[in-house]
């Protein structure tokens, strides 16, 4: 072979050698290409699922949609700021995910008007006839034909705005008209009133009146605001039923008597350990609302025993339709005995709208029976929120002419009730 064929061959297998290379370069190029191609797609889901993770878990609600509202995306905060109802998540028209008028409209101003990028307006409606307030933000994706509409829920703030609200009206009103009758008797007195004894002395009555009335309400006020902050601790006190009942209803000795009231008691001779400054003030506060509202000659009966939390709980689930339940029990099995007390009277009674209202800061029940309420109309107040306090439950039960009762029932500590059963058994 000569010089020329060698160099030849070498030239050829060079050449081969060289697209063999070029060709396994390739493909190791393809595949490393496709490998990284898949890692980025891969990097992308699962950003993509932290992202709508992180939006399910917004409190606000987001929905984004296309010109013809169809959803193209919706979180779970939009549902239930939206509307309580459930509702299949294969929606796909926006109108039948809200169906509400309003926002609707908002929506379509927005996709209809080119000249309009965003409106934020706050909508009020009935959901299962419960009112919701919705701050409602519409806008126009930039570079899109897309929309987003945020909704973050104001109902709970709105009810704090109304409560305070009320609440302004409310102790306004209680304030002032105790201090403008002090006020005109002052300056009646003033102006000679003073020279006539008698007449001196039933004015000075009556400024002691709505002195003691303003007096009253503030203490009502400092009380409920202490619950309500949690700066009323509940201390653990030995509590002799029979006697606290005894020592509150000597309070109301005089009015019993002169309204020639008849009290039926049954009540347990037992201890028991609780809060005996929150008990007694529950106490005190239904026994003056029975002797209150209960004409002359009426009845007033009270019950208090310690019931096993058997009897307890039957209690509750055995209460009529008519009758209201302010319930915060425990868990059953959370507690072996409870403080069980009663009170019902002959009195004038409460319909079914106002009972539901019964509890309410400042709500008293208008009667002709009376021409003047004493108290700041903050009792049952109090009570609601101490029973809460020490996890109880109460039913109320009532009819207009019928009388009214209220029950509660305050879980008791298994260590301390088993003490007690011990010293009872000495």
């Amino acid at each position: 072979m000569n010089s020329l064929s060698i160099m030849i061959t070498l030239i050829i297998t060079l050449i081969l050698i060289l697209s063999l290379f070029i060709f396994f370069l390739y493909i190791f190029l393809s595949k490393n290409k496709n490998f990284i191609t898949k890692n980025r797609i891969k990097e992308y889901e699962e950003r993509i699922n932290h992202y709508i993770y992180i939006l399910n878990k917004l409190n606000d609600g987001l929905a984004i949609i296309d010109k013809d509202k169809n959803i193209l995306f919706v979180n779970s905060a939009f549902k239930d700021n939206i509307r309580s109802a459930s509702f299949p998540n294969n929606i796909k028209k926006f109108e039948l995910l809200i169906r509400n008028f309003e926002l609707n409209r908002l929506i379509d101003n927005i996709i209809n008007k080119d000249d309009i990028d965003s409106i934020e307006k706050k909508i009020s409606y009935f959901d299962k006839a419960d009112e919701k307030t919705v701050n409602c933000i519409v806008f126009k994706i930039k570079n899109t034909k897309k929309y987003a509409i945020i909704v973050r829920n104001m109902t709970y703030l709105q009810k704090i705005e109304n409560t305070r609200s009320t609440f302004i009206q409310n102790i306004s009103h209680e304030v002032k008209t105790p201090i403008t009758a002090i006020m005109g008797f002052v300056e009646t007195l003033k102006n000679g009133a003073m020279d006539n004894h008698n007449t001196g002395i039933k004015f000075l009555d009556i400024i002691e009146h709505h002195t003691k009335r303003l007096n009253y309400l503030i203490d009502d006020l400092i009380t409920l605001t202490k619950i309500e902050t949690g700066k009323s601790p509940v201390k653990s006190e030995k509590i002799s039923i029979k006697s606290t009942i005894e020592h509150s209803l000597m309070l109301f000795e005089k009015e019993i008597k002169e309204n020639k009231l008849d009290i039926n008691k049954n009540i347990e001779d037992a201890l028991f350990i609780s809060d005996h400054s929150k008990i007694n003030q529950i106490i005190i506060n239904l026994i003056q609302n029975a002797v209150k509202y209960t004409d002359k000659g009426g009845v007033i009966k009270i019950e208090s025993s310690i019931i096993s939390a058997i009897t307890a709980y039957n209690f509750i689930s055995e209460m009529e339709d008519t009758s209201i339940l302010w319930d915060n029990l425990p868990g059953k099995g959370d507690y072996k005995e409870f403080f069980f007390f009663s009170i019902e009277d002959t009195g004038i009674g409460v319909n079914y709208t106002n009972l539901l209202r019964l509890g309410e800061r400042f709500f008293r029940v208008n009667s002709s029976h009376t021409t003047e309420y004493k108290g700041t109309g903050l009792g049952l107040a109090i009570i609601k929120h101490t029973l809460k306090l020490l996890n109880g439950a109460a039913v109320l039960k009532s009819s207009l002419g019928n009388g009214f009762m209220f029950t509660f029932i305050i879980p008791l500590s298994q260590d301390f009730t088993q003490n007690l059963s011990q010293e009872r058994n000495l």
